[in-house]
Parts: structure tokens; sequence; C-alpha cells
């Protein structure tokens, strides 16, 4: 192992932990079979931040990310290669970088997000309430994400929680590396990524609403689809709060909703349908 060994958790870190830690590192780095590998890293990753659950796939620049079920298809999973993924933070997030990070909520989320649709649309029914990811990067325009979720029940993230984890970005891109390595070496069922497919999702994205709303409306309609509360719609666009709800008012007059959980509806039903043409374009 090396120095990888030589993690500095600045005090945060009970040697019985960081031990356990080493053991499942060790193990994920020697496994065979890909799902077993990322089980392992999971296990190490929980025995230093209790009460997690560990999601794995690889974001791609342009084609839908590659998405890893441990347990078998979920619907989450599902969802989320079709289309949802567009607007999902740490996507978001691994277009605006280029190199390994570890995020904490603060630097994932937008101010107010869970107060937002995408999040009690997308997120909250699976009681999904706090998230911190790994985004490690194999080069400029792929990258793998590992996003460590707590459920209803346990408690957020905490500072200690995520210098824990942040300590350790090294060694999991060490681990990213070889589950894909094992990943290309297995046989899986699901097809290749799609540049076509992204093209198509990305595509409903950028020209959605365009035949009713003007360019300023567009811009408000895509910040909303992606979870920010009308307030820091206003900060990001620079326009004052009055504007906003104005523009927001004329935008679900011209889509026909009547809040902002019916205008993220009406955008799923629009990734449904360029889904649906993937056989014809």
């Amino acid at each position: 192992m090396g120095p990888m060994n030589s993690i500095d958790f600045k005090g945060t870190l009970p040697l019985s932990l960081n031990a356990s830690w080493s053991k499942h590192l060790a193990e994920a780095l020697t496994e065979s079979d890909v799902l077993e590998s990322i089980r392992k890293l999971g296990k190490g990753l929980t025995a230093l931040v209790p009460n997690t659950t560990l999601y794995a796939g690889f974001y791609l620049r342009d084609a839908p990310p590659i998405v890893i079920d441990l347990d078998g298809e979920h619907e989450w999973n599902r969802d989320y290669k079709e289309g949802q993924y567009l607007l999902d933070p740490s996507y978001e997030q691994f277009l605006k970088r280029r190199t390994s990070v570890c995020l904490s909520p603060k630097e994932m989320f937008p101010p107010d997000f869970r107060e937002s649709a995408y999040y009690i649309s997308y997120y909250r029914p699976y009681g999904m309430i706090d998230e911190i990811c790994y985004l490690l990067y194999f080069d400029d325009n792929f990258a793998a994400y590992f996003s460590l979720m707590r459920f209803a029940g346990a408690p957020q993230f905490n500072v200690t929680d995520f210098r824990r984890l942040a300590a350790l970005t090294e060694c999991v891109e060490v681990a990213a590396r070889r589950i894909w390595a094992l990943y290309n070496e297995q046989k899986h069922p699901d097809p290749a990524p799609s540049h076509q497919l992204h093209r198509l999702f990305s595509t409903a994205y950028e020209r959605f609403g365009e035949e009713e709303l003007s360019d300023r409306e567009k811009e408000v309609t895509h910040l909303l689809l992606k979870g920010l509360p009308p307030k820091s719609v206003g900060r990001m666009l620079k326009i004052a709060p009055g504007t906003v709800r104005n523009h927001i008012k004329r935008i679900y007059v011209k889509l026909d909703v009547r809040s902002q959980a019916e205008l993220l509806a009406l955008f799923f039903e629009t990734l449904e349908e360029a889904a649906a043409r993937r056989t014809t374009a």
C-alpha cells in the first residue's frame, strides 16, 4: 500500500478506524469483481463515517453517465440515466472542474436546494437527506463519481465527517481506477454510453420552452429546473426579486403549469419523449 497508509486526519481518526479503513481499501484493490470491489470500498468509508450508503458511477462529457447498480437496477438510477443527470448538482460540478476533489454538501448544492422542486421530486422520495461526493478525474472528459449519501433517520454530515473523507481523496482515486479497469474486463447487460442519446437529452434541455419563452425566461427556467429557488435565480442573473417573480409568473402561464414541481414534471416528460426518439433519430 505504501504511502497511502500515511494519511493525515488532523487528529480526528482513532487508530482502530484507520486500521479498518486500510483493511477494506486493500481488499477493494485486490478484489477481482467490480461490484465486490465497490462494496468493500464502501465498507471502508462507512467504517470512518457511519450511516452512509455508497453510490458509484462514471461521468462523461458527451454521453449519459455509467451507473453501477450494486443490488439490481434501482428506479433512482434508471431515471438518472434517462436525462435527469443533466439537473444534478454533482454532474454540474463535474462539467465545471478538471481535477479530483471531495465535495462537501455546501460546495455541491445551491442555497436552499432542499426546498427546491428537484430535491423534493427526485431526492426526498428516496429518503436522501445529505451527500458528500468524490469526483475523480481520469482525464478532462471522464471522471468517476462516488457519492456517500445519508438517509432519513441519520444526521447530516458534519465538518469532521467531511475532513475524514476529503483526506482520502487520493486513495479513493486509486480504487476508482482499479474499479474502472475491472468494469472494462467484465461483461455488462447495459449498452455502451450513447453519444446520440446524450445529444437528444441535452437538446431537450436547451430547447425546453423555446417556442413559448423569451431568452431571459429560458434562463430563469433552466435555473429553476436545476433546483435554484427564486432568490438564488435573482442573484445569479443579477436581477431584482420582483423581476424574477414576474418572469416566473409568465413562464407558468406560457407553459401551462402552476408550480416549480409541475414545471419539473413537464421537463421530465420532455426527457421521456427524447428517450423515445433514440431509435429514430
